[in-house]
């Protein structure tokens, strides 16, 4: 299975590219190479030209001519006397003919007699104004009819004749132009062959530097193309390319009639692992993982890392036995020990399967079936589990309720309803704990043990923690105000211990709806502290240094050090309603709850008894001395308004019994 995936290119053939490219550029280079050393050797040849025709103008026509000679025609005395002089002077350096018009255009003398027969012979008048007033030679190659009848290229230039500041006449000069053609082509031709023959040799220098480039281009190609298909931890393939053997693998089984099978698995508790321990030992573990993973399946099977400690396996199958067999496989794999940093940790793993095609029959749908499954697996704590439809509908129901609980938190669907913490004795009422609520609006009050679950898998957790403290901090604060001063306790999740930006977020929100910080107590159970003891601990300190209370709830049902408590700041321990429930029959809870009581009181915390649903429950934690519960025996958790209203009516009274 190790066919390029769909869509891959190879590298662009480069030489072959380079070779059309710069030929199409040499063509069109010579041929300017060819204009401009042409133009520019012709430019060369007329000037020099030029520079003759104005010597002979200024030189020789200037002295032996005067204003007399363009104010009229020529005696036959005075033409002899200019032929003469063109003759000898003017008709050199293959000048063919001669001629002088006046001013207005009029031939006054040309040396090919033909010329003088035809008085009319007249210039333009706008080339004989125009050389006249520029004061410069014009130069322009005409064809002409020679004897024979044939046509050549003749140089035709128009000089201008000034007697100082006085205009004179223009002089007319006609040379055969093939000398100079001839001068031309033998100047520029080599000049242009040395340009080309360097060019060409630039074009034949760059092969092997082009040579060498490619080769790096294409392994710098590879590298990318191998890097954009793999994951950089494991080196393992990464969901791009395991897309494309599912589909390839599909495709087999098409054509063979047979089956094949997806598979998603996942480590149990890897975040607590990667908090722990730290990234990089979460990484160490990955890469241990994604070796074993190698090690265990076949050479026709792939596995891949899909993000985060997600792993997918996609092999041809008979049956649901070689979906489970390797799932077993996997799990031997993985059960063994890993050392990472000095500790042996058993890791877990959760495995859901699909079969195509009985299960489904497209990749999308496999990986999503596949994932359901996996999730089964977590739930129901089982190595393996295959994809089951009515599994499916829980799970599209959990993808509802986490858009439905989004919006909840953005709209106010979350609320805070309160449970009063009470003397046992009086039944006075000293606090209240915040209890979350799901106001939904076809379902009515949904409580947390429904939509927890999702809020943690949506990542929605630290949202949802700070949303009741700001309430619970909010009503706390007008009771406050209204002279009731009821204290108030939050239960926060391990991921709000962690978070070194916790107290910050609480001193805010205690300045926010200006709630003194000694009226709120902030509950933490014995799990989240130990996940990780360091860092738990600075934000325990951080929390009790902005003023609030610290709680430890649930407590007995962890595995927390009793010096490591001592060292936090504690206020007050809750002890766990399984505890408290079960006392009245059992010897062994009953003395559990007494052992508590006794250490709450050795340590100086506070002690609230959880979950008194009885008035023999209330009575033997008097008779044990716990001074504070909190139950339905006392009072059923209730809206902010409705606890309110109950105290304002009852301001005066030393006591209360609520009933639910």
């Amino acid at each position: 299975m190790g066919r390029r995936p769909t869509g891959a290119r190879r590298s662009p053939r480069l030489v072959l590219r380079f070779a059309l490219f710069t030929g199409v550029s040499l063509a069109i280079a010579s041929v300017a190479i060819f204009v401009m050393v042409r133009g520019f050797v012709t430019a060369q040849a007329r000037d020099a030209v030029e520079q003759n025709t104005r010597f002979v103008a200024e030189a020789v026509l200037a002295r032996e001519l005067g204003p007399a000679d363009f104010e009229r025609r020529p005696s036959a005395t005075r033409l002899r006397q200019l032929d003469r002089l063109f003759r000898e002077q003017v008709m050199i350096d293959d000048v063919e003919s001669a001629a002088l018009y006046d001013r207005r255009g009029r031939l006054l003398f040309s040396t090919t007699a033909g010329d003088l027969a035809g008085e009319a012979l007249t210039l333009p008048a706008r080339d004989v104004r125009a050389t006249l007033e520029g004061r410069r030679i014009r130069t322009a190659v005409e064809q002409a009819r020679s004897s024979d009848g044939s046509t050549r290229g003749v140089l035709r230039q128009l000089v201008p004749i000034w007697f100082g500041k006085r205009e004179g006449g223009i002089l007319v000069t006609e040379r055969d132009y093939a000398p100079i053609a001839r001068s031309v082509r033998a100047t520029f031709i080599p000049i242009a062959l040395v340009l080309e023959g360097l060019l060409l040799a630039l074009f034949v220098s760059l092969f092997p530097v082009l040579r060498r480039v490619t080769r790096q281009i294409d392994s710098h190609m590879e590298e990318i193309e191998h890097q954009a298909l793999h994951d950089s931890l494991t080196g393992l393939p990464n969901r791009v390319l395991f897309q494309d053997r599912i589909e390839l693998a599909l495709a087999n089984a098409r054509r063979s009639g047979g089956r094949a099978a997806v598979l998603l698995l996942d480590l149990d508790g890897f975040k607590e692992i990667n908090d722990a321990l730290g990234h990089a030992s979460g990484d160490e573990l990955l890469r241990e993982l994604a070796a074993r993973l190698r090690g265990t399946l076949r050479d026709t099977d792939t596995i891949a890392r899909l993000g985060g400690d997600e792993f997918g396996v996609v092999m041809p199958a008979h049956d649901a036995d070689d979906v489970r067999e390797t799932a077993r496989r996997i799990h031997e794999a993985v059960e063994e020990p890993f050392e990472l940093g000095g500790l042996s940790l058993d890791v877990k793993t959760s495995i859901g399967g699909v079969l195509f095609p009985d299960d489904a029959t497209d990749s999308d749908t496999l990986v999503r079936f596949a994932d359901v499954a996996m999730y089964a697996a977590k739930r129901n704590r089982s190595r393996i589990e295959l994809y089951n439809p009515s599994a499916d509908v829980s799970t599209r129901e959990s993808l509802t309720l986490g858009s439905e609980l989004r919006r909840a938190l953005d709209t106010g669907g979350i609320v805070a309803h309160y449970q009063p913490k009470v003397e046992v004795s009086s039944g006075r009422i000293v606090g209240a704990e915040a209890l979350v609520r799901w106001e939904h609006p076809e379902r009515g009050i949904v409580l947390p043990a429904q939509f927890l679950p999702v809020v943690a898998k949506a990542g929605l957790m630290g949202s949802l923690t700070t949303l009741v403290l700001r309430h619970a901090a909010a009503e706390a604060a007008g009771w406050a105000r209204d002279g009731l001063g009821l204290g108030i306790a939050v239960n926060v999740d391990v991921e709000a211990l962690l978070d070194p930006s916790f107290p910050r977020r609480v001193a805010e929100i205690l300045d926010e709806t200006q709630l003194a910080p000694e009226l709120l107590t902030i509950e933490l159970t014995e799990t989240s502290l130990m996940a990780d003891p360091v860092r738990a601990g600075h934000v325990a300190r951080e929390l009790s240094a902005v003023g609030v209370k610290l709680s430890i709830d649930d407590f007995g049902t962890g595995y927390s050090s009793l010096g490591y408590l001592t060292a936090l700041p504690l206020a007050e321990l809750k002890i766990d309603r399984s505890f408290v429930g079960r006392m009245t029959q059992s010897t062994m809870d009953l003395a559990i709850v007494r052992a508590i009581l006794d250490l709450g009181s050795s340590l100086e915390l506070s002690v609230v008894a959880e979950g008194i649903e009885s008035m023999e429950t209330r009575e033997m934690l008097e008779q044990l001395g716990c001074t504070l519960a909190q139950g339905y025996e006392f009072g059923s958790p209730m809206s902010a308004a409705r606890l309110g209203a109950f105290l304002r009516s009852l301001r005066e009274v030393d006591y209360l019994m609520l009933t639910a």
